[in-house]
């Protein structure tokens, strides 16, 4: 196919002022009875891979979206012809049948390692993503608590900041959802709006509680204090008779910026039973790639015998490709801790430039981040409606959410929030072009 693609290059169709003409003919709504002409399928791709081409990535600001590394790109290449599968969790065994799993067991121990867990105490497997990690976690923490008290005694608590996939993930899993309040502060959980909190649910006759704390909100970077926040629950454990917790660790992004910017061991609080992570953001590997690492005990909560096979499955999905388990081992391997350190010693840099920038040129704008954070939330003050011009937006991918805010103590209030994102593509020079088209508002 690619051969095709290049053939048609060749033959100057990116020339033609309507090249879609091609395959104009191509129906969009109904199955074909017979193949399509390979000249026309080759074109319509030729046309897309044209398009794709063409995006100025560059200028991606305000997205979760940057380009893998080619060494990441080549693992899908040269392996996407063998098509492997890997079926339920490999992280139990070190002797693998095939060697794509064998790569999945040596990817979930490299993590472990990473995050100075016990190689014996954690598992987990390769997922597509946070969406998938999370909605896992929320049906193993429900599983869980199912073992203490009633399922109507379970809900599941979050911030107003918290990624949406958890809403999704409790509206599966059928639990009752309630919104924890923000510090003023902080942008995190608020301590004593937690504590009061559970103290107001348990009254209504709540006896479990599911709570994911972030780890670099989407929004605003800021991250939940998980040793406060654990300990504060030992703390209502010994006052409220009959209630349990289940806590795990949603750092999609910040997973792999915090380990290598400080000392991170979030399996150090018994308390935390899990955690995501995504590959496909600073990971650099190829959508779908990402990981949940969780307690081994967990496991036989949510394990499943497959009839026709010897294996047991332990995951969410069951079947999947085991290629982002070779593209992710290929970037721990090629860049190794020093490779992403300098990575994220590059995109730190570039943020103190970026945040020393705005406070000169728009001294009115609100900054909502975390030192160890590559994301910044940012409220123009000092712009009409609060929002910049939509050809900055266009140009900078810079597409604000307007957000509604639930702070301690009870105090609602909804702002339009911009949301950027130092992704490794991320160059000084756009930055600066940044500044200049601001200043010219």
């Amino acid at each position: 196919m690619r051969t095709g693609l290049k053939t048609l290059a060749r033959k100057g169709l990116n020339q033609f002022k309507h090249p879609s003409l091609l395959y104009r003919d191509i129906p969009r709504d109904t199955f074909p009875d017979k193949p399509t002409a390979s000249f026309k399928v080759e074109a319509r791709l030729y046309g897309l891979e044209s398009e794709l081409r063409e995006r100025n990535i560059n200028y991606n600001l305000g997205s979760l979206y940057t380009l893998p590394h080619p060494q990441a790109t080549q693992a899908y290449k040269h392996f996407i012809d063998y098509n492997p599968g890997n079926l339920g969790s490999w992280s139990d065994n070190a002797i693998q049948k095939y060697n794509t799993t064998q790569m999945e067991y040596e990817v979930i121990h490299n993590l472990i390692d990473l995050y100075h867990g016990s190689q014996e105490d954690l598992g987990g497997y390769i997922t597509s993503g946070g969406t998938e990690g999370n909605i896992f976690c929320v049906w193993m923490g429900r599983t869980y608590l199912e073992q203490h008290t009633n399922t109507s005694e379970i809900c599941l608590l979050k911030t107003s900041l918290t990624h949406y996939s958890i809403r999704k993930a409790g509206q599966i899993c059928n639990i009752s959802q309630f919104l924890l309040p923000l510090s003023k502060t902080e942008w995190n959980i608020d301590l004593d709006g937690f504590r009061s909190s559970i103290k107001t649910f348990y009254k209504q006759g709540y006896r479990g509680f599911i709570v994911p704390l972030t780890l670099g909100y989407t929004s605003t970077g800021t991250c939940d204090n998980v040793e406060e926040i654990t300990k504060e629950a030992d703390n209502l454990k010994k006052t409220l008779k009959g209630i349990n917790f289940y806590f795990w660790v949603d750092a999609a992004f910040n997973g792999l910026i915090t380990p290598f910017a400080k000392h991170f061991q979030p399996f150090y609080s018994k308390n935390i039973q899990a955690l995501v992570v995504d590959f496909h953001k600073f990971g650099l590997v190829p959508y779908p790639a990402g990981i949940v690492l969780h307690r081994n005990k967990l496991t036989k909560l949510i394990e499943n015998q497959i009839d026709y096979l010897w294996e047991k499955d332990t995951t969410l999905l069951g079947s999947r490709s085991g290629i982002p388990a070779i593209s992710i081992w290929t970037m721990i391997h090629s860049l190794g801790k020093e490779g992403y350190r300098s990575f994220i010693k590059e995109q730190m840099e570039n943020k103190e430039y970026f945040l020393k920038q705005i406070k000169v040129s728009s001294p009115k704008t609100q900054i909502i981040t975390d030192p160890h954070s590559l994301t910044c939330g940012l409220i123009f003050h000092g712009l009409k409606a609060g929002r910049l011009p939509k050809t900055i937006e266009d140009k900078y991918g810079l597409y604000p959410g307007e957000t509604k805010l639930l702070f301690y103590p009870n105090e609602e209030k909804t702002q339009i929030i911009y949301k950027m994102f130092l992704l490794p593509h991320l160059k000084r020079e756009i930055i600066k072009e940044f500044f200049n088209d601001y200043r010219n508002i």
